[in-house]
Formats: structure tokens, C-alpha cells, sequence
């Protein structure tokens, strides 16, 4: 498979090394506060003696890539994952207080499969829960395979295996780091989109069957369905996945808002918390007004909404709907803000809540995410799935 993703038009590359954010950025960190919870409480962690403290989890999730590398030789040998660009991207998550993180882990996609666990085992570390997508960037892998009952099993079983344990401790007796993240799992991504699945269809013959495979699997795990597009034209979906037993059928239902004139008319009424699995607006002088009014719109119209997940932290479309571009500077690489005014206003929520305290930095807590990485023994277990 390519390495690259047909996702508005985002592109899955990564880069470098990471050296910190550039003097456009805001230092800090985050946490989390379960998957059931909101994001608008402070739950940093406070001490008398005024050490320093975690950052606040207020700001919600936030959409990030698997990224490996910016540059994209013509031939690439083995698994390539750069540290330094896992520990940035990271970084800005937990300096912003994000409370959650939502990543793509592709089917059939080794390199970008198993570029996604570093992301994931670190934030669970850091106590930032985990939404893993079970889709593709590009194909259709992952719908063929969810849908045939001869193979759906034991690819819920590698998902399992490969994400839900818990990840290696980070920092060593630092306040409030006794929470590992949670791990969420959600069945595709805009099904009828990406996969021309209809809506009926994914319900009843994607969906529900991988939750109850999931169950059996692995009985306390969260399963997320898959939202339309968050455009008008995906409301007609959502109802059709309702009446085809949506409810039934997963723990957490999500939409997408990306046009605020379809927020009044999704179902006001579910039994299952909604999660808003992306959410944003094209343009970045119209990034902080998004956040500041449709948020409080989304949570306010549609009872339920339990989350919330900014669309997105990094991609290589520049003025779109990305908080940070990454940068070459030398033989290393830095991240520089480009949405400045939602950048400084998820900082401004931070430094708010943490009441002046200061905060614990980040490579404190994890001075090598090298410690995050896949192991022989995950990437025999995905071998053994795809090329068994």
C-alpha cells in the first residue's frame, strides 16, 4: 500500500527529529478524564510545596496522523518511525491539554499500523485516552475484512492485542500519573464515503457483528461507530443507521460537525453517549471562532455529547484545518503554530485552570518514546494476521 492518505486531501508523512517547539508555540502539558467524562474541569494535579504539576485536561480531544516522516524517499527499507517526530507531536498534545487522542491504525498498512502504537502507548502513559480508528487511508481493506465473518475475528483479536495492554509507566513518581489513558475503538470512518458501504449495510453487517465479536473479545472495551460525513448531505445517513439498529450495536455513537446548520437536526435524543469523533472549520482566521461558538453550540443542541474532538493537530495542507505545521530546521525539525489564535486560546484554557502553578514538562515524563515503540513481537502478530 501507499504511504500516502486520500483524507481531505491530508497526506500521512512524517519527519525528523523533534527539538521542541519553535518561539510561535506555547509550552505545557495535558491528562484525561475517562471516556464517559467531559473536558471542563481542571484535574491537574496539585502540590503544596508547589512543584511543578500536570497540565489541566480542558480542552478536549484532538485528530492526529501516524506520522513517520516528512520526506518520502522513492524506495524505503523496513519500518521507518522517527522518534523525535512522534515525541512533537505528542508534546503539543500534552502541552495544550488535550484529554484525548483519535489516530487512524490502518488495515493491511503495516508501516502506518504499526507507526500509530507509539502514539498510542505514549498517550496512554501520560493518562490521554485513546481513540483507535479501524480504517484505511486509501482501499478497502478494512471494510472486506470486517464484513467476512471468516476474518473478522482474529483482526478485532490483533486490535486488542496490540493496543489495550497497558503501555510502560511514564516518569518515575511524578503527580498524578497513576491513570493509564483508556483505549476506545471505533468501527471505520464515513463508511459510505470511503468504502461505499450503505449505511443499513454497515450497521447490520459491519458494525454489529464486530461489536459483539469485540464483547466477547474483550468485554469492558469501548466500541465507537463510525460517522457519516459532517456535512447536511450525511444526515439522511445517520438516520438510516438508526433505523437499522444503531444503538444497539455499539457503546458510543459519532457524529461529525463540520457545517453547523446539520447540528439541530442529528437525533437530540440517544440512549448512548455521542462523541463527536471531528469537528472543525476550513480556514485558519476561522479556527477559534469555530471552537469558541459551534463547541458550545454542538454540547448545548445535542444532548448526550460526552466529547468532543478538534479537527486536526498536524497535516501538510497549509491553511486548512491544522493547528501546527512541522518544519525542517538543519538536520532537525521544529513545530511552528500556524492556527495562532486557537493555539494561544487552548493555552490560555491551561494556564487558566493550572492557577499559576507550573507545569511539569514533557520529556520529563517521557525522555525517550523510543519506550513506546512496536515491538518483534507486535509486528509478528500483525504479520501473522496479514501475512499468514
Amino acid at each position: 500500500m501507499a504511504d500516502s492518505i486520500d483524507r481531505r486531501g491530508f497526506l500521512d508523512r512524517a519527519a525528523g527529529a523533534w527539538i521542541g517547539l519553535s518561539s510561535r508555540t506555547v509550552q505545557g502539558g495535558a491528562g484525561s478524564t475517562g471516556w464517559t467524562a467531559g473536558s471542563t474541569a481542571a484535574h491537574a494535579a496539585v502540590d503544596p510545596e508547589g512543584a511543578p504539576i500536570l497540565p489541566p485536561r480542558v480542552n478536549g480531544g484532538i485528530n492526529i496522523q501516524p506520522v513517520r516522516r516528512l520526506d518520502m524517499p522513492g524506495r524505503e527499507e523496513g519500518l521507518v518511525i522517527a522518534p523525535e517526530l512522534v515525541a512533537l507531536q505528542l508534546q503539543a498534545v500534552y502541552a495544550l491539554g488535550f484529554d484525548a487522542i483519535r489516530i487512524t491504525a490502518p488495515h493491511g498498512d503495516r508501516r502506518n499500523f504499526l507507526a500509530a502504537v507509539p502514539y498510542v502507548r505514549a498517550a496512554r502513559a501520560l493518562g490521554i485516552d485513546a481513540l483507535v480508528v479501524l480504517s484505511n487511508f486509501a482501499g478497502f481493506t478494512s471494510a472486506r475484512v470486517l464484513w467476512d465473518a471468516q476474518q473478522r475475528r482474529r483482526h478485532l483479536e490483533l486490535y486488542d492485542r496490540v493496543f489495550t495492554p497497558p503501555p510502560p509507566p511514564a516518569g518515575t513518581g511524578e503527580p498524578g500519573l497513576a491513570r493509564v489513558g483508556e483505549v476506545a475503538l471505533q468501527i471505520l470512518n464515513e463508511p459510505t464515503l470511503f468504502f461505499a458501504v450503505p449505511p443499513d449495510v454497515y450497521v447490520r453487517e459491519i458494525l454489529r457483528p464486530s461489536y459483539e465479536a469485540l464483547k466477547r473479545i474483550h468485554p469492558g472495551l469501548t466500541v465507537v461507530s463510525a460517522a457519516d460525513v459532517g456535512t447536511p448531505e450525511g444526515v439522511p445517513r445517520v438516520r438510516a443507521m438508526f433505523d437499522a439498529g444503531l444503538e444497539d450495536a455499539c457503546d458510543r455513537i459519532a457524529y461529525h460537525v463540520y457545517d453547523r446548520s446539520l447540528i439541530p437536526l442529528l437525533s437530540p435524543s440517544v440512549r448512548n453517549a455521542v462523541w463527536i469523533t471531528e469537528s472543525g472549520a476550513e480556514g485558519t482566521s476561522r479556527h477559534l471562532g469555530w471552537v469558541r461558538e459551534t463547541f458550545p453550540e454542538i454540547q448545548a443542541r445535542i444532548p448526550g455529547v460526552s466529547r468532543i474532538f478538534y479537527f486536526q493537530l498536524f497535516d501538510t495542507d497549509p491553511g486548512r484545518f491544522r493547528l501546527i505545521d512541522i518544519e525542517p530546521e538543519g538536520a532537525s525539525y521544529r513545530a511552528v503554530v500556524e492556527s495562532v489564535d486557537l493555539h494561544a486560546h487552548f493555552a490560555a484554557n491551561v494556564s487558566r485552570a493550572a492557577g499559576g502553578d507550573p507545569l511539569l514538562p514533557f520529556e520529563v515524563l517521557v525522555p525517550d518514546v523510543r519506550a513506546y515503540f512496536p515491538t518483534a513481537e507486535d509486528a509478528e502478530a500483525y504479520d501473522g494476521v496479514f501475512l499468514g
